[in-house]
Formats: structure tokens, C-alpha cells, sequence
């Protein structure tokens, strides 16, 4: 799995159109913005498991804990590798993200997976506004 997550001052997106004949369930609606957010762009791979999104979350909690943010976008991004899992096991370790997010008391919002969006971002420029990760 690779991580990019970005401290954002602002962040919105909205979808455009399908990436594929059937996406999953769109679950959030097809666009939201938020203040002050941490935005995880989530590349699942091949290899990835439930155990992997745990991680995920656990290491993102505490980059939050440390900007001092409380709500997560997950925003799935096939675009940060060619190794990628197959669709229903990436919808799978997002939705267990997600999920894991929540049990562990985060305010999470999962952007709809299997459509292309438009999307800005403002981000902090201090020096833990952006980082990137491999799990």
C-alpha cells in the first residue's frame, strides 16, 4: 500500500464520471469539502489485507494526532503504483479503513472509488503537511 497524506487548509471533489462499467457503491454522495482535513491518497496493492489497512489507519492516526487534525478524507488513487490489487479486494481494504478509522474514533469520510473526480487542494505548507508512505 502507498500513502500521500496532505494537511489541507481546504479540500474538495466531485465526481465527473465512472472509471469503470460497474463501481462499488458510492456510499458518501458524489461530492463533499471540508476545513482543515487530512487527505490520504490510498493506492491498494497487490498483496495488501485487512491487516494492511489496520496499519494504515493506525499510522495515519498518529500523523493526525501530530498536525492536530481530527477528520480523515480516504481518497482512493491507483495513480502511486503499477502493482495494483485487483478491484474487489482494493474496495474491500478501503471500506476496512474505513471502518478501522471509525472504532478508533476518527471523523472519516471515504471519497467514492471507481469514479473519476475533480478535486482542489489548499495545503498547509508547514514542514509535516505532506508526507508519503509504503505499508
Amino acid at each position: 500500500m502507498k500513502l500521500v497524506e496532505i494537511h489541507a487548509k481546504e479540500f474538495w471533489y466531485k465526481v465527473t464520471q465512472k472509471a469503470m462499467k460497474n463501481p462499488p457503491e458510492n456510499r458518501d454522495g458524489d461530492h463533499a469539502e471540508f476545513e482543515n482535513v487530512l487527505v490520504t491518497f490510498v493506492c491498494v496493492e497487490k498483496g495488501d489485507d485487512i491487516e494492511t489497512a489496520r496499519n494504515a489507519i493506525v499510522a495515519i492516526k498518529n500523523h493526525m494526532d501530530t498536525v492536530k487534525v481530527n477528520t480523515l478524507v480516504i481518497y482512493p488513487y491507483a495513480h502511486l503504483s503499477s502493482d495494483l490489487a485487483p478491484v474487489s479486494i482494493a474496495f474491500t481494504i478501503l471500506k476496512e479503513m474505513e471502518n478501522y478509522a471509525e472504532v478508533k474514533g476518527i471523523k472519516v469520510h471515504r471519497a467514492p472509488f471507481g469514479y473519476y473526480k475533480e478535486f482542489n487542494l489548499h495545503a498547509y505548507g508547514h514542514p509535516l503537511a505532506e508526507l508519503s508512505k509504503r505499508l
